[in-house]
Protein backbone atom coordinates (compact mmCIF):
# COMPACT_ATOMS: atom_id res chain seq x y z
CA UNK A 1 0.00 0.00 0.00
CA UNK A 2 2.83 2.32 0.61
CA UNK A 3 4.23 1.78 -2.67
CA UNK A 4 1.12 2.80 -4.08
CA UNK A 5 0.34 5.78 -2.10
CA UNK A 6 4.03 7.36 -2.71
CA UNK A 7 3.14 6.52 -6.81
CA UNK A 8 -0.25 8.34 -6.71
CA UNK A 9 0.37 11.35 -3.77
CA UNK A 10 2.57 13.58 -5.80
CA UNK A 11 0.06 13.06 -8.97
CA UNK A 12 -3.04 13.81 -6.82
CA UNK A 13 -1.77 16.75 -4.72
CA UNK A 14 -1.79 18.89 -7.57
CA UNK A 15 -4.97 18.13 -8.71
CA UNK A 16 -6.36 18.80 -5.59
CA UNK A 17 -4.52 21.87 -5.25
CA UNK A 18 -5.91 22.98 -8.61
CA UNK A 19 -9.09 23.08 -6.52
CA UNK A 20 -8.17 24.54 -3.30
CA UNK A 21 -5.59 27.29 -3.15
CA UNK A 22 -4.71 26.33 0.70
CA UNK A 23 -1.87 23.34 0.40
CA UNK A 24 -3.37 22.39 3.98
CA UNK A 25 -7.02 21.65 2.37
CA UNK A 26 -5.54 19.93 -0.71
CA UNK A 27 -3.45 17.95 1.60
CA UNK A 28 -6.63 16.64 3.52
CA UNK A 29 -8.25 15.80 0.24
CA UNK A 30 -5.85 14.17 -0.66
CA UNK A 31 -6.12 11.90 2.15
CA UNK A 32 -9.84 11.65 1.73
CA UNK A 33 -9.41 10.60 -1.94
CA UNK A 34 -6.62 8.23 -0.79
CA UNK A 35 -9.10 6.66 1.64
CA UNK A 36 -11.61 6.48 -1.38
CA UNK A 37 -9.09 4.72 -2.90
CA UNK A 38 -7.75 1.68 -0.87
CA UNK A 39 -11.16 1.33 0.28
CA UNK A 40 -12.91 0.90 -3.49
CA UNK A 41 -9.99 -1.03 -4.91
CA UNK A 42 -12.14 -3.98 -5.72
CA UNK A 43 -14.29 -1.34 -7.98
CA UNK A 44 -11.57 -0.66 -10.39
CA UNK A 45 -13.22 -2.26 -13.25
CA UNK A 46 -9.30 -2.52 -15.55
CA UNK A 47 -10.72 -0.25 -18.14
CA UNK A 48 -8.51 2.60 -18.89
CA UNK A 49 -5.15 3.53 -16.63
CA UNK A 50 -5.66 3.02 -12.80
CA UNK A 51 -3.60 6.39 -12.24
CA UNK A 52 -6.79 7.87 -14.54
CA UNK A 53 -9.34 6.37 -12.37
CA UNK A 54 -7.39 7.66 -8.97
CA UNK A 55 -7.35 11.04 -10.34
CA UNK A 56 -10.72 11.52 -10.99
CA UNK A 57 -11.33 10.19 -7.61
CA UNK A 58 -9.27 12.92 -6.27
CA UNK A 59 -11.43 15.24 -8.53
CA UNK A 60 -14.70 14.69 -7.37
CA UNK A 61 -13.42 14.63 -3.92
CA UNK A 62 -12.25 18.03 -4.31
CA UNK A 63 -15.31 18.87 -5.75
CA UNK A 64 -17.69 17.12 -2.80
CA UNK A 65 -14.97 19.25 -0.50
CA UNK A 66 -16.30 22.42 -1.98
CA UNK A 67 -19.30 21.70 -2.53
CA UNK A 68 -19.67 20.91 1.34
CA UNK A 69 -18.08 23.98 2.64
CA UNK A 70 -19.83 25.85 0.13
CA UNK A 71 -17.10 27.95 -1.27
CA UNK A 72 -18.10 27.80 -5.12
CA UNK A 73 -19.87 30.63 -6.18
CA UNK A 74 -20.48 31.62 -10.02
CA UNK A 75 -20.21 35.24 -10.65
CA UNK A 76 -21.79 37.19 -13.23
CA UNK A 77 -20.38 40.31 -13.78
CA UNK A 78 -16.58 41.18 -13.60
CA UNK A 79 -14.56 42.79 -15.69
CA UNK A 80 -12.35 40.86 -18.33
CA UNK A 81 -10.65 42.42 -21.19
CA UNK A 82 -10.28 40.65 -24.32
CA UNK A 83 -7.48 39.02 -24.62
CA UNK A 84 -4.95 39.66 -27.79
CA UNK A 85 -3.07 36.95 -29.99
CA UNK A 86 -0.07 36.07 -28.17
CA UNK A 87 3.48 36.31 -30.37
CA UNK A 88 6.47 33.48 -29.44
CA UNK A 89 8.23 35.87 -27.57
CA UNK A 90 5.67 36.05 -24.97
CA UNK A 91 4.84 32.58 -24.97
CA UNK A 92 8.51 31.78 -23.83
CA UNK A 93 8.06 34.07 -20.89
CA UNK A 94 5.74 32.14 -19.37
CA UNK A 95 6.31 29.06 -17.33
CA UNK A 96 4.18 25.97 -15.82
CA UNK A 97 4.60 27.59 -12.62
CA UNK A 98 2.73 30.68 -13.44
CA UNK A 99 0.34 29.47 -14.97
CA UNK A 100 -0.45 27.49 -11.61
CA UNK A 101 -0.64 31.13 -10.46
CA UNK A 102 -2.57 32.60 -12.67
CA UNK A 103 -4.97 29.60 -12.16
CA UNK A 104 -5.22 30.45 -8.55
CA UNK A 105 -6.51 34.14 -9.13
CA UNK A 106 -9.25 32.88 -10.70
CA UNK A 107 -12.31 33.02 -8.68
CA UNK A 108 -13.19 29.76 -7.27
CA UNK A 109 -16.03 28.89 -9.75
CA UNK A 110 -14.11 29.60 -12.86
CA UNK A 111 -11.30 27.92 -11.67
CA UNK A 112 -13.66 24.76 -10.69
CA UNK A 113 -15.26 24.43 -13.81
CA UNK A 114 -11.67 25.09 -16.09
CA UNK A 115 -10.11 22.11 -14.24
CA UNK A 116 -13.12 19.60 -14.94
CA UNK A 117 -13.07 20.70 -18.80
CA UNK A 118 -9.79 21.17 -19.46
CA UNK A 119 -7.73 19.02 -17.43
CA UNK A 120 -10.37 16.50 -16.27
CA UNK A 121 -12.36 16.23 -19.47
CA UNK A 122 -15.58 16.09 -18.01
CA UNK A 123 -17.90 17.54 -20.41
CA UNK A 124 -20.29 20.61 -19.72
CA UNK A 125 -23.40 18.26 -19.03
CA UNK A 126 -21.42 16.54 -16.74
CA UNK A 127 -19.84 19.63 -15.51
CA UNK A 128 -24.10 20.82 -14.84
CA UNK A 129 -24.69 17.75 -13.08
CA UNK A 130 -21.78 17.65 -11.21
CA UNK A 131 -22.72 21.42 -10.42
CA UNK A 132 -25.95 21.44 -9.98
CA UNK A 133 -26.09 24.16 -13.03
CA UNK A 134 -26.98 24.08 -16.22
CA UNK A 135 -25.05 23.47 -19.14
CA UNK A 136 -25.34 27.01 -20.44
CA UNK A 137 -23.87 28.16 -17.30
CA UNK A 138 -21.01 26.09 -17.18
CA UNK A 139 -20.52 26.83 -20.65
CA UNK A 140 -20.38 30.82 -20.07
CA UNK A 141 -18.28 30.64 -17.07
CA UNK A 142 -15.67 28.27 -18.90
CA UNK A 143 -15.95 30.98 -21.53
CA UNK A 144 -15.47 33.50 -18.81
CA UNK A 145 -12.36 31.76 -17.25
CA UNK A 146 -10.33 31.84 -20.55
CA UNK A 147 -10.53 35.05 -20.93
CA UNK A 148 -9.86 35.83 -17.61
CA UNK A 149 -6.76 33.23 -17.40
CA UNK A 150 -5.66 34.91 -20.66
CA UNK A 151 -5.37 38.48 -19.22
CA UNK A 152 -3.68 37.38 -16.25
CA UNK A 153 -1.02 35.54 -18.35
CA UNK A 154 -0.90 38.98 -20.32
CA UNK A 155 0.11 40.61 -17.20
CA UNK A 156 2.68 37.85 -15.77
CA UNK A 157 4.20 38.14 -19.18
CA UNK A 158 4.26 42.17 -18.84
CA UNK A 159 5.85 42.00 -15.45
CA UNK A 160 8.24 39.79 -17.08
CA UNK A 161 9.00 41.93 -20.16
CA UNK A 162 9.24 44.83 -17.18
CA UNK A 163 11.66 42.85 -15.38
CA UNK A 164 13.80 42.16 -18.53
CA UNK A 165 14.23 45.70 -19.64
Amino acid sequence: MAVLYNWLAPKLLAICLRYVKDRAEAEDILQDSMVKIFTKLNAYRFEGSFEGWAKRIAANTALTYIQKNNKIKFTHNLEISEGEEMADEEINLIDEQDIFLCLNELPLGYRTILNLFLFEDFTHKEISEKLGITESTSRSQYTRARRLMATLIKEKIKDKETKLV
